[in-house]
């Protein structure tokens, strides 16, 4: 259940660039059901201007994307990891959201190929 975290948030900030990566990555470390996840650092999701940039995703699913996020989130982020991974589509509608990320979804990608009717 890959949950995407941007390493280069906040991209245009070039004294904090990176942050959000070595933030999340820390909260994640401490997390008692981060072993279940498999983080994947990328370069970018672009979310761009907006900053603390992750998304869930996995094969045949929707990629779904959150921004304005902060390592405060880390909790919410590893429980959509696991909600979307156990829904077959991957579709927002399919799965519940945490509420505490629903205000911050900012797109939801339909890939093609995937198992959504």
């Amino acid at each position: 259940m890959p949950l995407l975290v941007c390493r280069t948030c906040p991209r245009y900030d070039t004294t904090n660039t990176g942050r959000f990566r070595t933030d999340i990555q820390a909260s994640i470390a401490t997390h008692p059901d981060a072993a279940e996840v498999d983080v994947r650092y990328v370069q970018c999701l672009g979310g761009c201007p907006a900053d603390g940039v992750a998304a869930v995703d996995g094969p045949g699913k929707a990629r779904v994307r959150f921004t304005g996020l902060n390592a405060a989130d880390t909790d919410a982020l590893v429980r959509a990891a696991r909600a979307h991974a156990d829904c077959a589509t991957g579709v927002p509608e399919d799965w519940e959201i945490p509420v505490e990320l629903a205000d911050r979804l900012s797109t939801v990608t339909i890939k093609r190929g995937s198992r959504i009717p």
